[in-house]
């Protein structure tokens, strides 16, 4: 029997000018929040970030939300980005949009592969969706390394 879930959930949309804008929600039995940022390309730096709570457990938790600016330019390149938004957001401000934060990252370069596979097979239906992927991250090295990028 199942006593506790939580669904996480990233949308990602592309904008003019090489933004990308993400949509997270973090929600469970306890909890609900979400997120919207805008993250600039190519460097994947945070140039804007919202959030709403939703439902929350004491009157501190909405604070938080004034804490998510702490985020504003991080840049999901830069070595120790993971602990540097579970201190400055987790830590400071709510845990739970630390974590959302994360995920958002964790997506950023599947999104990226997910937006050039979708634009290459518009033109190129007949491609191999596994080519088009492995000639992506090839042309990327910024994911060299990352899963990925694993075959």
């Amino acid at each position: 029997m199942i006593t506790f879930s939580r669904t996480l959930l990233v949308g990602v949309e592309s904008l003019k000018d090489c933004t990308l804008r993400f949509h997270g929600i973090l929600e469970d039995r306890i909890y609900a929040m979400e997120i919207e940022m805008d993250v600039k390309m190519p460097e994947a730096v945070i140039v804007r970030i919202q959030g709403w709570m939703k439902r929350y457990t004491t009157p501190v938790c909405p604070k938080a939300v004034d804490v998510l600016q702490k985020a504003v330019g991080v840049s999901f390149r830069d070595e120790g980005w993971v602990s540097r938004l579970k201190r400055e957001i987790g830590q400071k401000g709510c845990q739970h949009f630390a974590e959302l934060l994360v995920e958002c990252g964790r997506c950023l370069d599947s999104a990226r592969m997910a937006q050039a596979l979708e634009e290459t097979l518009k033109t190129h239906s007949t491609s191999s969706p596994f080519e088009i992927a492995q000639s992506w991250v090839n042309d990327h090295p910024e994911v060299k390394g990352s899963c990925i990028a694993r075959s």
